[in-house]
């Protein structure tokens, strides 16, 4: 670009400027406001980074034979046009993969989930982040990289996302929202959704203003659409403190599974069975990251959940999952998947669900 305007756009501005005295260039008023239009259009490429995603070994390698015979039938137009459409259509199906996803992100100690289905819609619930424990001095704060740098946002890239539609912040811990402003640099955010004790948090109220988008109160009854059906909101049901027990709370049959995201709840649990006489669950994320205080067994039996995911960092200094909690999932045979041990948890597929974890 740099080239076409000291070459071409220059020296012709020029001309036409040593021209204004003697002649109209109104003419030119059109010309200006393209020009304006691609600028910013560039500049705005150079802001955000075009995101193919990366490709699976098969594409990989399908992608390689496929510049392979490139190089050797670039001349003859047959081939040219058909392995060029061949690209094209890897590339594509890299960004813009062909099923249905539910992944719980290996973030450590904290939370998010994606979604996203054969559309391309995506759900972003919770961003993780970084707990601090004490005060550090100015230069390793300066230093600190943010830790969605490293797990959520790399993931998101590695999926060709570079926009999520609906972001939920359950609530106001840091380990769920902290890296939220990151995220929003990096990437386009359609809309965030909060709970409405949230917003009586003047530290958490003051982020949202900086990443200006829109924002929406929950309330229960709303819903998110995705996989030809929707997350609909359960809790909270009035005005909390920002805190665990106020999470925003997720329900949705997705690909015939009904799944429930409960944010870092813990008493909310009892609520739940109050508001709610028939929940029936068949994968729950466990409230708080399986804490002591989470996951009722009367809740458990209530909703009768056959998977439980729980996202906990490894060795972390809270010991979650709890020693109780997990004999309490066990008691009602789930089958337990855990960050801290098996990384990533991916739910995918067209019409029903396979599971994947990174570490086996």
């Amino acid at each position: 670009f740099s080239f076409v305007f000291d070459v071409l756009l220059l020296p012709g501005l020029s001309v036409i400027l040593l021209l204004s005295p003697f002649i109209k260039i109104t003419w030119v008023n059109g010309f200006f406001i393209l020009m304006e239009k691609i600028i910013v259009w560039v500049a705005e490429l150079g802001v955000r980074p075009w995101i193919l995603g990366k490709p699976t070994g098969l594409v990989f390698l399908l992608l390689l034979f496929c510049l392979f015979l490139l190089y050797d039938f670039h001349r003859e137009k047959k081939w040219l046009l058909g392995l060029s459409l061949m690209l094209a259509l890897l590339f594509f199906i890299t960004k813009h993969p062909l099923e249905n996803e539910v992944t719980v992100v290996d973030v450590g100690q904290g939370d998010s989930i994606f979604l996203r289905d054969m559309r391309g819609r995506t759900v972003l619930i919770d961003v993780g982040g970084r707990v601090d424990f004490a005060a550090k001095e100015a230069w390793r704060e300066r230093s600190r990289e943010a830790n969605a740098e490293r797990t959520l946002i790399p993931y998101l890239h590695s999926r060709g996302v570079d926009r999520i539609d609906d972001l939920v912040l359950t609530h106001t811990d840091a380990d769920h929202v902290g890296d939220v402003l990151e995220v929003a640099k990096q990437i386009q955010i359609g809309k965030i959704y909060v709970s409405p004790g949230s917003l009586t948090v003047p530290d958490f109220v003051a982020t949202l203003r900086k990443i200006n988008v829109p924002v929406h109160v929950v309330n229960p009854g709303d819903r998110l659409p995705i996989f030809d059906s929707y997350l609909e909101v359960l809790y909270p049901n009035g005005i909390g403190d920002g805190g665990n027990n106020d999470s925003i709370v997720l329900y949705g049959r997705l690909l015939k599974m009904n799944f429930l995201f409960t944010g870092d709840l813990e008493q909310g649990e009892l609520d739940l069975i109050t508001s709610y006489p028939q929940l029936p669950v068949d994968v729950l994320k466990a409230g708080h990251h399986g804490s002591k205080g989470s996951s009722y067994p009367e809740f458990l039996d209530h909703i009768g959940a056959k998977i439980a995911l729980i996202s906990a960092g490894e060795n972390n200094r809270y010991q979650h999952p709890h020693k109780e909690t997990l004999e309490r999932l066990d008691s009602q045979n789930m089958q337990v998947y855990r960050t801290d041990l098996q990384g990533a948890i991916r739910f995918r597929g067209w019409k029903q669900w396979s599971i994947e974890t990174v570490k086996e």
